[in-house]
């Protein structure tokens, strides 16, 4: 199983902790990691503008510069991506609606808004509000540069995501999609959660046996 996959299964616990009673559409942030996990094949490199619509992005190229930078954990590196531009706003559509996808998110900015459209509600995620990070636009950071998930949890269905920002800039790259059953995330956090008790109590009684 490759480490971004687990890496997000991870995180999974802070992003349920951090969400509304009840919600069934759920994100994690996995610093540094690139997109695609397991699972998730990629759909959008942002080669080309093809299937974005809006005003003001531009796809570019490394390095970067006053209107962008590239996702730094973005594999492989110097390839292009969508910078969205202070002011403006770029819609991309899933050819199907799908439960799970993912991006590299770079230099994250409090500035930043992501809208998920959705079958269910459509969450709005504000870097710095109810996605808690850094988001101090840094370029090379692991805080600010890493792979973002979001699944759901209920049946719910996505059919497009809208990044707007108030400043330079909101960059993605390498959007993926897949379709994870909510158990198999339910199974992967349960893993983790029993790993760690585990551990936990090789170490008590380790401790005890040394006393």
């Amino acid at each position: 199983m490759k480490l971004g996959f687990l890496a997000a299964a991870i995180a999974a616990p802070l992003a349920l902790a951090a969400a509304p009673a009840g919600a069934a559409i759920m994100f994690s942030f996995a610093p540094g990691l690139p997109s695609p996990g397991v699972g998730f094949v990629v759909v959008n490199a942002f080669d080309t503008a093809a299937g974005i619509t809006g005003s003001g992005f531009q796809i570019k190229t490394p390095p970067s510069d006053s209107e962008g930078a590239p996702p730094a954990n973005s594999i492989p590196s110097g390839t292009p991506y969508l910078s969205v531009l202070g002011n403006g706003s770029a819609t991309i559509s899933f050819n199907s609606p799908v439960t799970a996808f993912q991006f590299d998110w770079g230099s994250i900015d409090s500035f930043n808004t992501l809208k998920i459209n959705s079958t269910g509600a459509d969450p709005i995620i504000v870097p710095g509000s109810n996605f808690t990070n850094a988001a101090d636009g840094n370029q090379v950071s692991p805080g600010t540069n890493g792979l973002f998930t979001v699944w759901s949890t209920a049946g719910e269905t996505f059919t497009s995501i809208n990044l707007t920002t108030s400043g330079n800039s909101f960059e993605i790259d390498n959007l993926a999609v897949g379709v994870p059953e909510p158990a198999t995330w339910a199974m992967m956090i349960l893993g983790f959660a029993g790993v760690g008790a585990t551990m936990r109590r090789r170490r008590s009684v380790m401790a005890l046996q040394a006393a």
